[in-house]
């Protein structure tokens, strides 16, 4: 059976899934040329030799001939089709050329038949009607992917044996006639039936890679949405943190002034809601840090239970004012794990059933069950819809504050808890009822179970107090292209006894230095600065300019996580704006006593 190769077709618009399925059909087909080249071959030879002198010479070798041009064809069409397979652009014209080659390798065959057909020998007109059929079965088979191609080879083949049967009359021969007859119906059910699962299964095949692409497809507009999320976020949080930074400096500053009653009373009000804003920022600062693989657990031992009665301690008066208790049923119960991180996992947890919570209480347990620490946050609060549950874990998510109370946070909670039980390998679990409460439940694996001596407290004394962390009168350079910001640092750091140089970038900042014999005790710059320009580039100058390692302190509004890694891995202390005076002189501490360390002041932020 000769299979022709059309030239390839130009290219075209994109092709409909049944051209590709017809493709796939055609490539299947033709892959079976060469074993069909051989059989056919072999069995031409043996049909010729077998019947040679019952059959005209003359007609023998020519159809001989025939079959052999033909063999030889399809394999070299076999090897063509390897090199160059059909697609969905020329797929039809090679199923048209597959056809036309079937059909002449099937008349091939019903001419063969009626010029090798021995007549009055029985016994060779029963074996050339078996290797005629035994050729149509073989070629249901190899052809079957593609119907009209098998129709085309096995109507002509089969047809010579019914032919030559009814031309002879007697009672085997019509028999034969028949048999051909009802067995080519037979195949060609056969056939249709192993048609249709081949091209299901291929339509499914398509069908699954098309719904693939489109999941691909979705999950990187997916992915591209939350990139384009987290760049505005980053673009916002720094631009929005610069004002916030500088008033909160101020409001510092101006705390340290004589003010009289009614003006303390104003400034403290101010003073609340800037710290409201600034741990908005932070909170949205701590998902880009934990997203952005920023926060590494330190493992310290620790008492649960004294954590737990602390925090619940604290969390306590706005449970009195609400007018019920938060308690805490544990036994001592020392552990391994992060202590600042494992906090504010109980704290997010506790201070959301206290704020949730009207009549009742709230319970914190801990106890040990089998090979885990199972802690607990009870609630009688308003509950969670169990098909809702879920949304919690999400950020800005608060199913109890639609009305955005800006003092229930923005939602970024429970978020955070989550990518923190994550990073400590800790199970969070919820089950809630609408109207009856809540249950978070916690597990901690028993193998960060200890049991050890309580380590001694650090030395209060070397942490920062509201003593000046710097003497009087010591050179501290302020390094910010905001104007604001360096007016609300200098003024904050004056009134701490610092004599302060503060400029917008290197090129301000060096002049003002010509004349001063002092070395600057602290280097405190942006880390973003105009023109390109990086306090990381400032400091490593200044560093080398005086040839000294000055402490320095780097201050940020970006999230972006590639920026904040490349900050964090300076090894500078890291403050995130909005900075608060009090997180401001713990910085100064960290970097003016080397015992305090800056791994510490930057992780209770994110702890705070």
């Amino acid at each position: 059976m000769a299979q022709a190769i059309p030239a390839a077709d130009p290219p075209d618009a994109q092709p409909s899934l049944s051209a590709r399925v017809l493709a796939d059909q055609i490539n299947q087909l033709q892959g079976n040329v060469a074993q069909v080249a051989w059989a056919n071959l072999a069995v031409t030879i043996l049909a010729a030799w077998t019947l040679q002198e019952h059959s005209s010479k003359l007609f023998l070798w020519i159809w001989l001939s025939a079959q052999l041009l033909n063999s030889l064809f399809n394999l070299w069409a076999g090897r063509q089709v390897v090199l160059r397979p059909a697609t969905a652009r020329n797929a039809r014209r090679r199923a048209r050329a597959c056809v036309i080659n079937a059909f002449a390798s099937g008349v091939l065959w019903g001419v063969g038949v009626l010029i090798l057909w021995p007549t009055g020998r029985l016994d060779l007109q029963v074996m050339l009607a078996l290797l005629v059929v035994g050729l149509a079965g073989a070629a249901l088979h190899a052809l079957n992917a593609y119907l009209a191609a098998y129709h085309a080879y096995m109507l002509p083949t089969l047809g010579g044996v019914f032919v030559a049967g009814l031309w002879q009359g007697g009672r085997v021969e019509l028999f034969m006639a028949l048999g051909a007859a009802v067995y080519g119906v037979t195949c060609w059910r056969l056939a249709a039936a192993m048609n249709r699962g081949m091209v299901d299964s291929i339509s499914r095949r398509y069908e699954v890679a098309a719904l693939a692409a489109s999941l691909h497809a979705q999950k990187a507009l997916a992915e591209e949405a939350s990139q384009s999320k987290s760049r505005f976020l980053a673009a916002a949080s720094h631009d929005l943190r610069q004002p916030v930074h500088a008033l909160s400096l101020f409001v510092g500053a101006l705390g340290q002034q004589n003010l009289g009653g009614e003006a303390r009373r104003l400034l403290g009000h101010v003073s609340t809601s800037v710290e409201a804003l600034g741990g908005m920022f932070n909170s949205l600062l701590d998902i880009s840090k934990l997203d952005a693989s920023m926060v590494k657990p330190e493992i310290g031992q620790f008492d649960l239970k004294a954590m737990l009665e602390r925090i619940c301690h604290e969390e306590g008066a706005l449970a009195n004012a609400k007018g019920f208790a938060v308690r805490v049923n544990s036994p001592t119960m020392w552990i391994a794990s992060d202590p600042a991180l494992l906090e504010r996992v109980l704290r997010n947890l506790i201070s959301n059933a206290v704020r949730y919570t009207e009549h009742g209480g709230v319970l914190a347990t801990a106890r040990r069950r089998g090979r885990n620490v199972v802690v607990r946050v009870i609630d009688t609060g308003i509950g969670i819809p169990a098909d809702r549950q879920a949304e919690v874990f999400r950020e800005f998510v608060q199913l109890g504050n639609r009305e955005r109370d800006r003092n229930k946070g923005l939602g970024l909670g429970l978020a955070i808890v989550r990518r923190l039980c994550t990073l400590l390998g800790l199970d969070l679990s919820l089950q809630s009822r609408v109207a009856c409460g809540s249950n978070f439940k916690l597990q901690i694996p028993v193998n960060e179970l200890i049991a050890l001596p309580r380590p001694s407290a650090p030395n209060d004394a070397l942490l920062p107090g509201n003593s000046n962390v710097i003497g009087h009168g010591e050179l501290v350079l302020v390094i910010d292209d905001d104007t604001e910001i360096l007016d609300g640092m200098q003024a904050l750091l004056t009134g701490w006894g610092c004599h302060v140089v503060a400029a917008a970038g290197l090129a301000d900042l060096m002049p003002s230095l010509a004349g001063l014999p002092q070395v600057p005790k602290v280097i405190i710059s942006d880390y973003r600065l105009r023109g390109g320009e990086t306090g990381l580039a400032v400091v490593e100058h200044l560093r080398s300019e005086y040839n000294d390692d000055i402490p320095a302190i780097l201050i940020t509004g970006d999230t972006a996580p590639d920026r904040l890694h490349e900050a964090q891995e300076s090894g500078l202390t890291l403050l995130h704006k909005p900075v608060t005076p009090q997180e401001l002189r713990h910085a100064l501490a960290a970097a003016y006593w080397p015992r305090v360390t800056r791994r510490s002041v930057e992780r209770a932020s994110l702890a705070a």
